[in-house]
């Protein structure tokens, strides 16, 4: 069965999900929201996970909608968390979990939601800190985009509103002991982790009709690269009718990246 490329990343990244996980996402989630939902059904049963600005936790809703604070997250969840115990949870290291994107990512998982160019006078103004600040305070982060171009994939940001791996002791002494940082970035190429003795961002396994040198030529600086680098895993039939009959109803994730 022919899957798209947002449905491929959902599978991916529900393997990165745990049955222990107590994951958290923010807006215009659909696709690791998918990931989630799809995990619970599969080999995680026990997963919980929070929606966002909804306070849904354990949210059934059949549809996969743009804002994280849509009503209809709540359909069928088994709770809905304030807003002082979402904050709560992110500062105190409740959450294993969370799905970060962002405008720019350097090559050690560092996040850029502020600005590009300088701050003072940006070329463009992002939606700002609100939850990447909290990236330290996660024990494992997945990063995911829509995109991979060099624009995105810089080698380093120009504004650090969510800490990767940032190589400045002063930064990193404050990185809670349980905190793993980054553990992958999903993309509609590729996926890429940090396993590498300095940090720096390798890649992983390439999707599907596409190479490792187009991967490396559509990202601004060298990806490491350990031997023969493998494809990515297509969904099982399963898997896409998990997704299609049970998660997303409406068929966001087929239309979601062209």
């Amino acid at each position: 069965m022919e899957c798209s490329v947002a449905e491929l990343m959902a599978v991916a990244m529900s393997h990165e999900l745990r049955d222990d996980d107590f994951a958290a996402v923010g807006a215009a989630s659909q696709i690791p929201v998918c990931a989630l939902r799809l995990a619970q059904k599969t080999h995680a049963p026990n997963l919980w996970y929070l929606y966002g600005g909804s306070g849904a936790v354990n949210s059934k809703s059949k549809a996969l909608v743009e804002s994280a604070a849509d009503y209809r997250n709540l359909f069928g969840a088994e709770y809905r968390a304030p807003l002082m115990d979402i904050i709560d949870f992110e500062f105190s290291g409740r959450f294993t979990l969370c799905f970060f994107g962002g405008m720019q990512i350097d090559q050690y998982g560092n996040v850029n939601m502020v600005c590009i160019g300088d701050y003072e006078k940006p070329v463009v103004r992002g939606p700002g800190t609100v939850g990447t600040v909290f990236t330290s305070s996660f024990r494992r982060v997945v990063l995911y985009v829509q995109h991979h171009n060099p624009r995105l994939f810089v080698p380093k940001v120009d504004f650090l509103s969510g800490p990767g791996f940032p190589q400045d002791a002063a930064i990193e002494r404050y990185r809670p002991k349980f905190s793993e940082g980054p553990v992958s970035v999903v993309t509609p190429l590729a996926i890429m982790d940090f396993r590498t003795p300095d940090k720096r961002m390798r890649l992983r396994s390439v999707h599907p009709g596409h190479t490792v040198e187009e991967v490396q030529s559509q990202t601004g600086f060298e990806l490491v690269v350990d031997g023969t680098v493998p494809k990515t895993p297509e969904p099982t039939a399963e898997e896409l009718r998990i997704i299609r009959e049970e998660i997303d109803t409406t068929g966001v994730l087929r239309r979601l990246i062209e």
